[in-house]
């Protein structure tokens, strides 16, 4: 796909990183409040896990939170960067870490392109993925010539707006959770708990960013 990423002031990260839990095939992935520094009932559902029994902990190893990051984008039908896609751009694209630091390593590379996220001297960027399984699938990003940014998406986003809208609230991290724990969704006093086969219950930027570790 051919992106380009949208301006989003010069004293902002134009990534945004957050935590995302799998729960399993069904469910898939689900962004957690705790990237925004609230309450998440799985997080606190795989907290209580990890601390329990050997069940517990096994069953924990399934919830471990993983960091993801998210970019706003304006996206293009073709590759060649001719017609913009309207109703998908806008949007936030997910990267993965190979990806986000590939695309990072370009950003700080000034001498050679330049600043991506600039309106008037920016570049597109080419995203491409080769291979589909766990372990042969690679991401490659090329950087496109530069070119001025459609004048009709020059406004600075808010980043941080744009991630709140798609981060789901308490309740709803409450229904993930007892879904994938196999739990009846009903009031919590505390923590959602889950039933033994004995019947017992337990509880269940600066203006210039620096390179980041992500190790």
């Amino acid at each position: 796909i051919r992106v380009r990423v949208l301006p989003v002031g010069e004293e902002n990260e134009f990534v945004k990183e957050v935590i995302q839990f799998y729960l399993g095939n069904e469910i898939k992935g689900v962004f957690s409040p705790a990237t925004m520094g609230q309450p998440c009932a799985i997080m606190e559902a795989y907290n209580e896990l990890k601390g329990g029994d050997e069940d517990d902990k096994e069953l924990a190893k399934k919830l471990i939170p993983k960091t993801k990051y998210l970019m706003p984008v304006l996206l293009y039908d073709d590759l060649k960067g001719s017609k913009i896609n309207t109703e998908k751009s806008g949007r936030l694209v997910q990267l993965t870490k190979g990806l986000y630091q590939a695309i990072l390593d370009l950003y700080l590379d000034e001498d050679e392109w330049g600043d991506m996220t600039d309106i008037k001297n920016g570049f597109d960027l080419k995203l491409t993925r080769e291979g589909s399984g766990m372990t042969d699938t690679e991401y490659t990003v090329k950087p496109c010539k530069n070119t001025p940014i459609d004048k009709a998406w020059r406004k600075e986003v808010d980043l941080d707006a744009m991630v709140a809208k798609i981060i789901p609230g308490y309740d709803e991290t409450v229904e993930k959770i007892n879904s994938f724990l196999g739990l009846e969704t009903t009031p919590m006093d505390d923590m959602p708990k889950k039933k033994s086969s004995k019947g017992k219950t337990s509880k269940t930027k600066s203006s210039k960013r620096k390179k980041k570790d992500l190790g």
